[in-house]
């Protein structure tokens, strides 16, 4: 199997307890971090080079899981670009993204199902449907009269519909709020990451829409009870969201490979244990660090 040639060649992020000891300043924890978030991100890619096939290829519903995992792979390159240019604003949105990629791998590798993946598909297609009759309302109010613009736009909808094996009849059938009839809680809440969306990434949602929190917390200099100024500086990144990600990364990573492996993957799960490991050993060395920093403060 070439994925296990690969997983040889990947870069082992070593967490030596001595020299970490030494670490003055979160940054240091954080450039772990980081190494260790390549790590997994390497993992990532491995991952997307497997096939149920000699061909090579997804089927239209395994692609769902593929396309994800590729998702996955892009916004923790982002992640990383944004963390190592000390951009925590940007870094927390991309965390968020990539927090809801990960949910929504797990459950769907978990609960794979004709009907889920076609529920996933109608869902993504209800903006384009809503787009298309906006389209052809006009035209029709100019008497049939259709602009350049609006020919490509109907094109390329209805290219979509056809490449998801969708009539807009099935997807006007399917109108619902939500695809897998559930909001992210709810499906993080399926794969037990609940906890990790009240405690850590439930509030990154005020950073993907600019939410009053997100001004106040990086956009604004509170001067008085009515009073605020700009505030144009970014925050540096901290280490607590690189940790928690690298593990539920990890996690993510595991189901996929058991989904496209039929659980016949033990040495590439174990890597993924043991990245899991070093991080939690990472996370409690950087907690260590902040207590005694405390104390002396």
């Amino acid at each position: 199997m070439p994925w296990r040639r690969q997983l040889a060649d990947i870069r082992v992020t070593e967490i030596n307890e001595a020299l970490i000891e030494t670490f003055e300043s979160e940054g240091d924890y954080v450039g772990l971090g980081v190494n260790l978030m390549i790590e997994a991100g390497s993992y990532v890619c491995i991952a997307a080079s497997l096939f149920k096939n000699e061909e090579m290829t997804w089927t239209r519903n395994e692609a769902i899981l593929g396309g994800l995992l590729v998702r996955l792979f892009k916004l923790i390159d982002a992640l990383l670009d944004q963390t190592c240019k000390h951009r925590r604003e940007t870094s927390v949105v991309l965390s968020r993204l990539i927090f809801e990629c990960i949910v929504n791998l797990r459950y769907i590798s978990v609960h794979a199902s004709d009907d889920l993946f076609h529920s996933y598909r109608t869902y993504s297609l209800q903006h384009e449907l809503k787009l298309l009759e906006k389209i052809e309302a006009n035209i029709a109010n100019r008497q049939g009269v259709g602009l350049p613009i609006e020919d490509r736009m109907i094109r390329s909808i209805l290219a979509s519909f056809a490449a998801s094996a969708l009539t807009r009849d099935e997807v006007a059938a399917n109108r619902h709020r939500n695809w897998s009839g559930l909001n992210l809680y709810e499906r993080a809440r399926a794969v037990g990451l609940d906890q990790a969306y009240l405690a850590a990434f439930g509030g990154g949602s005020h950073s993907i829409h600019g939410n009053w929190q997100d001004l106040l917390e990086y956009h604004l200099e509170k001067i008085d009870d009515n009073s605020y100024r700009p505030n144009i500086h970014w925050h540096v990144p901290r280490p607590q969201i690189l940790e928690a990600l690298v593990i539920l990364v990890a996690d993510a990573v595991a189901e996929y490979v058991n989904f496209f492996t039929d659980n016949n993957a033990p040495e590439f799960i174990q890597r993924l244990g043991n990245l899991q490991d070093r991080t939690n050993h990472l996370s409690r060395l950087h907690e260590a660090f902040l207590i005694q920093r405390m104390a002396i403060a």
